[in-house]
């Protein structure tokens, strides 16, 4: 369950954590800490129990979230498929991954591990290919009793090192968490899923996304990287998960520049730059198009 390529940094800049809404009630937190460099968020660990399926914005990493729940259910529709997370589920939360219709039982007990593209780029992990557009397809994984007592372990002594405000140590124990489910994964090959033809092609162009989306923004590149037309691929995309190639790079564009934005001290020309943009008047454009918000004002939500 390794999400990010070893030396493909564009990768660990991007990938589909949750649009997610603020909560008025903070007691569904039966705690939560955070990792923080300069100011900036990097990393969150938080254990929530009841009936909440998102997290306040301002205390979660835009970026990737992988969470366990231990007790209770969470259903729901991600990219338009329904899912069910039963007690020791594992789910991988990309932000430009659509949800729909979630419903969280009351008596709900799980963790959340966020973090932002910089952290997920320190962690430098590999993935094959074809595992991370099973990913990226299917994000809900089983785990034994086990599985689960071993990622609670993780968990708690997770807590301990960022409450210690040992980053380092933490890198560590965050990549053998992932190796470790990674790992088991591979020992259990019933938990992977046989891909439709155009499950495959979503996962495939979703992946390439994750991977190049910093240097091309054009479906016509990405089509000819899968020696598909860029109608074909459309078409797939509208009618697998309902919605166009377009609207995946904007998505995973806007999601590695919040992530910037909300995680590093990089200027808003260097960001324009770092995301392929000819200049920071174009990025202004982009931003505000598809969040509302100009870059500045984002990012001063997050100080």
């Amino acid at each position: 369950m390794t999400f990010a390529p070893r030396n493909h940094h564009d990768m660990l800049h991007s990938m589909p954590i949750l649009e997610v809404l603020k909560l008025l009630d903070f007691n569904q937190f039966a705690w939560h800490c955070s990792l923080k460099k300069n100011g900036y968020e990097l990393l969150s660990l938080s254990k929530i129990e009841g009936n909440s399926h998102s997290l306040p914005e301002k205390y979660i990493p835009p970026s990737y979230a992988l969470e366990f729940l231990v007790r209770g259910s969470i259903t729901g529709k991600v990219n338009n498929k329904f899912v069910a997370l039963k007690p020791n589920d594992a789910f991988f939360v990309i932000a430009d991954h659509i949800h729909k219709d979630v419903n969280v039982s009351p008596d709900a007990e799980y963790y959340v591990i966020g973090f932002t593209t910089t952290f997920a780029e320190a962690l430098n992990l590999s993935i094959p290919h074809a595992q991370l557009a099973q990913f990226i397809m299917h994000p809900v994984r089983p785990l034994s009793d086990r599985q689960m007592a071993v990622v609670q372990q993780y968990i708690r002594l997770l807590r301990v090192l960022i409450e210690d405000d040992r980053t380092a140590s933490v890198l560590d124990l965050l990549r053998s968490l992932i190796d470790f489910l990674g790992e088991e994964a591979a020992l259990n090959p019933q938990q992977t899923h046989s891909l439709t033809r155009p499950e495959q092609i979503c996962g495939q162009f979703l992946s390439l996304v994750e991977i190049h989306c910093r240097r091309q923004h054009s479906v016509e590149w990405y089509a000819d990287q899968m020696h598909l037309s860029a109608k074909y691929l459309s078409n797939i995309l509208k009618q697998t998960i309902q919605t166009s190639p377009n609207v995946c790079i904007d998505k995973a564009l806007t999601r590695q520049a919040k992530s910037l934005l909300s995680s590093t001290s990089l200027s808003v020309q260097q960001i324009a730059e770092r995301l392929g943009f000819q200049n920071q008047s174009h990025f202004g454009t982009f931003f505000k198009r598809n969040t509302n918000q100009n870059p500045s004002a984002f990012r001063l939500t997050f100080k």
